[in-house]
């Protein structure tokens, strides 16, 4: 009884094994989501971040050595939110603001880690690009940004994950590269100026992916 407990406990070992191997080893299509929070950096003022989401699909493909690249194409929304902020005299400088984008986004994750059989942990570096398709913003200067934010970005993330069998967990902070705002700022109030200035949407997400 005992030599088949052992042969059995082997045989569950090396099927686990077995299958931990395939799933780290081949490529492997699924579906990911999560949160992303967002924000802006506006010259002399303060912002607030903005929690929103992504959603889209996902296939990670192995490369040998611990190397893998897994590009994805998700709906992204990112914004930021500030206040109306006033001076030590209370001349107000800036009017209450805040923007949601969504983009047709497509990051690829350039992934390294090693494969301990029962899951893989992983650092990534992440450039991405996306197409604007939406924009909703609120406050005194919103009919002068809807309609003007910049149809394409793109930037960097750099984070960590580990996956578990089906199941992938990862967590990013991402930079946006250039300005978001395309208009003419000649006649536009001080917020719009200062966002032409800022680097904006930069912040960090958290994803759950489930491969099939």
């Amino acid at each position: 009884m005992k030599k088949l407990i052992i042969a059995a406990v082997a045989a569950a070992l090396a099927f686990s094994v077995n299958v931990s191997a395939q799933h780290y080893n081949n490529a492997r299509f699924g579906v990911v989501g999560g949160l992303t929070s967002s924000t802006g950096k506006v010259k002399d003022l303060d912002t607030k971040s903005i929690s929103q989401y992504h959603a889209g699909i996902t296939l990670e493909i192995p490369m040998g050595a611990g190397f893998a690249i897994q590009p994805e194409l998700l709906y992204q929304v990112k914004g930021m939110s500030l206040d109306k902020w006033s001076d030590a005299t209370g001349k107000e400088i800036s009017e209450a603001f805040e923007t949601k984008v969504g983009y047709v986004e497509l990051p690829v994750q350039i992934q390294w880690g090693p494969d301990l059989v029962a899951f893989r942990p992983y650092a990534f570096v992440e450039p991405f690009v996306g197409y604007k398709i939406s924009d909703k913003a609120k406050g005194n200067e919103a009919k002068t940004v809807n309609g003007e934010l910049e149809k394409v970005e793109y930037g960097l993330g750099a984070g960590a994950g580990i996956d578990i069998s089906h199941f992938q967990i990862s967590a990013k902070y991402f930079w946006n590269f250039g300005n978001i705002y395309r208009g003419d700022i000649s006649q536009t109030g001080t917020t719009i100026k200062n966002l032409k200035d800022g680097n904006n949407f930069n912040g960090f997400a958290i994803s759950l992916a489930i491969f099939f």
